[in-house]
């Protein structure tokens, strides 16, 4: 069973201080979520797992092992950033092949990807291509995923389909997720952490996430 851990984040921007109680667990088999107001720095945590993003101090670990230096090339962690990452002109089609994705992975859940394949990712709605870079990521081979926003301009019925998704591909993987839809977020998590004034706090109920600030 894989487990990627990270504590030790220390973010700083000018005299503010962003990160600095942090611990976390994500665990091949299970969907993490990591809630948080606007602004309390839950994509700066995510980048800097990830590896894209400096921290004055961070300790990220898979198994126990210590990731160092630029482990993205290591390809232990895919990561769905808030923006769109494919550039217009990428058809559908080549985006597949980049990624080493095979269509009978995606025909099964979407097949109209397999319609729209000659298309270029500039020319599909805001939700498809959202959808699209979302299953890039998680049918990567990485055994870790970090998506942020992923349901950002979707359709209820495009969640729907890939809550689904999500939930058989953790089988392989440990899933984390952020998402201002925090009930679509709570609905498939296995694991629920709350980001309030720079510390991570693991939840058990909604009273947790009244008492930090994150419901009303």
């Amino acid at each position: 069973m894989n487990v990627l851990e990270f504590d030790s984040l220390h973010l700083e921007f000018g005299l503010r201080n962003i990160l600095s109680g942090i611990y976390m667990k994500c665990q091949q088999g299970r969907i993490t979520a990591l809630l948080g107001r606007n602004g309390s720095g839950k994509s700066c945590l995510m980048k800097i797992v990830f590896g894209s993003m400096h921290a004055s101090h961070k300790s990220v670990r898979i198994n126990g092992t210590p990731l160092m230096g630029n482990y993205i090339r290591k390809q232990l962690i895919s990561y769905l950033p808030q923006g769109h990452f494919l550039p217009d002109f990428v058809t559908i089609k080549k985006a597949f092949s980049l990624f080493q994705i095979r269509n009978d992975a995606i025909e099964k859940s979407f097949p109209e990807f397999i319609e729209l394949s000659r298309k270029g990712t500039g020319e599909i709605s805001v939700g498809q291509r959202r959808l699209l870079e979302v299953l890039l990521v998680l049918y990567s081979s990485h055994p870790f995923c970090i998506l942020d926003e992923p349901f950002s301009g979707m359709a209820p019925l495009q969640i729907e389909r890939l809550q689904l998704v999500m939930n058989s591909v953790k089988v392989s993987k440990g899933i984390l997720i952020t998402d201002h839809l925090h009930r679509h977020v709570r609905s498939i998590a296995d694991d629920v952490y709350v980001l309030n004034e720079g510390r991570t706090h693991y939840i058990s109920d909604d009273e947790q996430l009244v008492r930090f600030g994150y419901l009303s």
